[in-house]
């Protein structure tokens, strides 16, 4: 799954593919501060590694989602986040999984 954050907010592409969880985005550092803070999406960890909302990555995969892979992928979700737990990528409070960020070029 590729969360694409621009300053119109983040969008989830390819959200049937949860082996692959990262944030892409053409913004510098502090537009990409400001655009995690104002929508809710997350925070920055450090220059590479964002710390992205749980609920609010659900929310955005399940709407671009077609609705016939909604119920398996709900399965397979809980199985992505126990994996991330698995390996240190979720947050003490397991309200944030820990993703790489990926800067576009311009």
């Amino acid at each position: 799954m590729i969360v694409r954050m621009s300053t119109a907010g983040a969008v989830v592409q390819d959200p049937d593919d949860l082996a692959d969880l990262r944030l892409d985005t053409e913004l510098d550092t502090k537009g990409l501060r400001k655009a995690l803070t104002t929508t809710g999406t997350g925070k920055l960890s450090d220059d590479d590694t964002a710390l992205l909302d749980v609920a609010v990555l659900r929310s955005l995969a399940v709407m671009s989602m077609s609705p016939t892979s909604a119920s398996a992928w709900s399965k397979r979700w809980a199985g992505m986040l126990e994996d991330t737990r698995r390996r240190g990528r979720m947050s003490a409070d397991g309200r944030s999984v820990r993703v790489p960020v990926s800067r576009a070029r311009r």
